[in-house]
């Protein structure tokens, strides 16, 4: 197989379809290879410096005023390196102290650690898929946590692994139950930008800017994950203080690189992500195509948002499923059980890839049934 970069295509035997860590075989924006060839003709491998963060502060405030209809104040962007450390120093900072942290499995699974490296216990409430094969959080279990002294939920959304966009009234259900419990919610809204047509990201603290937390990235919708550079949105006048107090400049830990590819995306990447949402949606098709035919075992709902397909292969019986499709496929995929209760018999699947291997793909794994 010819050599690609990154991660998802280093990690294993050339022979092995890369379908796991979520990276996307697309390349670069044009304005961010610009952007990044007139950083190193300058020699801008420097500090961080004010131009560079206040460029992404406001280029990320046009973009979502004008994506998601979300209007904030630049001055309210925080940077970070990347979103698990967001989230980390959110919950070590912005929430009760040594209050345990709710988490909805099947859910990104370095949240685990992530709270762990918070000095917090977490509470799981599990998720369930309806009957239309669409994940649901449990908003009575969310109730019932933040009753037993949750100080907090990490709120996935776009949900990750099981592609999930959260309705405005499933959003407002858990931002008011928080509320009610005087917690927080700390959203990870990091692939808000890739939602498929026909579904409205909401952005949690559009709804409650006292209540929530914000923490996000142009990393996976430009696949810039190498860069080092997330935002915290602090809409709250006391987490602006105490978030100002904790992290001055030189602890941020961003990469110039990363506030300069940042910026370019927000400001000039969106006829770029334009066309990926549309090679994306075209995948999605096409995979589910794939597997009604040579899989029909498997079960499979479109996402509404991400190139991450979160599939069903418990009636194969293998166990576990992404260990065979490794060994004797030659497939590479997340998987189900590392994303907590209700992820066995499951695999997430990084779809952002060439449609020859999307099949080859496929087919590898229908010829082991």
């Amino acid at each position: 197989m010819t050599p690609r970069p990154g991660l998802k295509w280093n990690s294993f035997e050339s022979d092995v379809i890369g379908a796991w860590v979520a990276e996307m075989d697309f390349g670069l924006a044009p304005a961010i290879t610009e952007a990044l060839h007139a950083a190193v003709d300058r020699a801008d491998t420097g500090y961080p410096y004010p131009a560079a963060w206040n460029a992404v502060a406001e280029t990320a405030s046009v973009f979502w005023a004008g994506r998601f209809g979300w209007r904030v104040d630049p001055g309210r962007v925080f940077h970070v390196p990347d979103v698990v450390e967001g989230l980390r120093r959110a919950v070590m900072h912005l929430t009760a102290p040594g209050s345990p942290v709710i988490l909805h499995p099947p859910i990104y699974h370095p949240f685990f650690t992530m709270v762990a490296a918070a000095g917090r216990e977490h509470i799981l409430v599990r998720s369930y898929p309806g009957e239309d094969g669409r994940w649901c959080l449990d908003l009575d279990g969310i109730d019932r946590a933040f009753a037993a002294g949750a100080g907090s939920i990490v709120l996935c959304n776009p949900w990750n692994p099981v592609g999930r966009s959260l309705t405005a009234s499933e959003v407002s259900d858990v931002v008011a139950v928080a509320e009610r419990h005087g917690g927080r919610v700390v959203a990870d809204e990091i692939h808000a930008p890739l939602t498929f047509p026909g579904h409205s990201h909401v952005v949690a603290a559009g709804l409650s800017p006292a209540t929530v937390v914000t923490v996000t990235a142009a990393t996976k919708a430009w696949n810039l994950p190498g860069l080092k550079a997330a935002q915290v949105v602090l809409t709250n006048d006391h987490d602006v203080d105490v978030w100002s107090r904790h992290f001055v400049p030189h602890m941020w830990g961003v990469g110039t690189f990363g506030l300069l590819a940042s910026a370019a995306a927000y400001r000039d990447g969106t006829s770029w992500l334009e066309d990926v949402l549309a090679r994306l949606e075209a995948k999605r098709a096409t995979l589910g195509s794939l597997l009604a035919e040579l899989l029909p075992g498997g079960r499979y709902t479109r996402p509404e948002a991400t190139y991450l397909a979160w599939v069903d292969l418990s009636a194969y019986g293998w166990d576990p499923p992404g260990a065979v499709l490794l060994e004797r496929a030659r497939v590479a995929v997340s998987e189900g059980a590392l994303f907590g209760p209700g992820g066995e018999g499951h695999v997430r699947v990084n779809f952002a890839m060439d449609d020859g291997l999307l099949v080859e793909m496929v087919e590898r794994i229908a010829a082991i049934v």
